[in-house]
C-alpha cells in the first residue's frame, strides 16, 4: 500500500500516541547498491558504477554524503537485517531510472524486504512544509533524540527557533558519519529516554532506526536530507535537483 505525506504522519502520530515502535525509513540509490553486492551485482559492477566513485569521496554532509564505503558486505548484511524488519519504507516512485528504480526492486526482491507501506522518498524533502500542522504536533511536548552527522546544529536550531512554540525536549544529539560509527552511537542511544528519534545518517539512519525500534520500542523517523529545513527553516534542494527531476509543488501534492 502506498501512502501520502498526510497518510505518513498519521501513522507517525498514531504510534506516538500508543507508545508504539515505528521506525520510518527510506530505500534509495545508495542504499540499493550496498545491497546489490554480490548479490544482483558482481564487485566489479558495483566499484565501476558512479555510485561507489561518489561513496567513496567520503563526503560528510549534503546531497554526496552516503556514510558507507564500497566494498562492504558488513554494511550489506546489517542493512538488510534492518529493512526486513521495517513495515513503513520510502522508495523512489517518481525517479524509475535503472539505479532508483530497477535496481532497487530486485535487491528487495532478493533480500526479502517487504514493508506493509511504501512512501515516496523524496516527500521527507517538503513533509515539514506539506504537513506543518501534522508535523509539529509529532514535535509537540516530545522528548527529542537528534542522529545526524551535524546534529549538535540542529538541536541548537530547534532549540532557538521552535521549543517556545512546542516545548518539547532534545535529550542527546549523537553525531554519525560512517557505518563504523554504528556500535559508539548504539551504545550512546542505549542510555538515553526520548519518545521520537529523528535520523539524517545515509544508510547508517536505516540501520539505527530499526534498532530503536527494536530495543527501544519508540518511534524513528529518517528525514534525509530534510533534516537541514529544522536549520534554515527552507526546502533543500542542493544543484535544483528536484526542481529539475520531479518538481517540488509535485511533492507538495502527494
Amino acid at each position: 500500500m502506498i501512502l501520502n505525506s498526510g497518510e505518513l504522519m498519521t501513522k507517525i502520530l498514531y504510534a506516538l500516541e500508543h507508545h508504539l515502535p515505528c521506525p520510518v525509513v527510506s530505500l534509495g540509490a545508495t542504499e540499493s547498491f550496498v545491497l546489490a553486492q554480490e548479490t544482483v551485482l558482481t564487485t566489479r559492477q558495483i566499484m565501476t558504477h558512479a555510485e561507489a566513485g561518489v561513496a567513496n569521496l567520503g563526503i560528510k554532509r549534503g546531497h554526496s554524503h552516503r556514510g558507507v564505503r564500497f566494498p562492504n558486505l558488513a554494511a550489506r548484511d546489517a542493512l538488510a537485517e534492518a529493512l526486513r524488519d521495517i513495515d513503513i519504507l520510502g522508495c523512489n516512485l517518481l525517479i524509475n531510472t535503472p539505479d532508483s528504480g530497477q535496481i532497487t526492486k530486485r535487491v528487495m526482491k532478493y533480500h526479502k524486504i517487504e514493508p506493509q507501506y511504501i512512501f515516496e522518498a523524496y516527500i521527507r524533502r517538503v513533509i515539514m512544509f506539506s504537513q506543518k500542522q501534522k508535523f509539529e504536533q509529532m514535535l509537540q511536548s516530545r522528548k527529542i533524540l537528534i542522529i545526524c552527522g551535524y546534529a549538535d546544529e540542529v538541536a541548537a536550531a530547534m532549540n532557538k527557533n521552535l521549543k517556545k512554540s512546542f516545548n518539547f525536549e532534545i535529550v542527546g544529539a549523537i553525531k554519525i558519519h560512517e557505518f563504523e560509527e554504528i556500535p559508539r552511537a548504539k551504545k550512546e542511544i542505549d542510555v538515553l529516554d526520548f519518545d521520537l528519534a529523528l535520523l539524517a545518517a545515509g544508510l547508517n539512519a536505516n540501520i539505527l532506526a530499526a534498532y530503536i525500534a527494536k530495543t527501544k520500542g519508540k518511534v524513528a523517523f529518517d528525514l534525509g536530507q530534510g533534516m537541514e529545513s529544522l536549520i534554515t527553516g527552507q526546502i533543500i534542494d542542493e544543484h535544483n535537483f528536484l526542481s529539475q527531476s520531479i518538481s517540488i509543488m509535485n511533492l507538495f501534492d502527494l
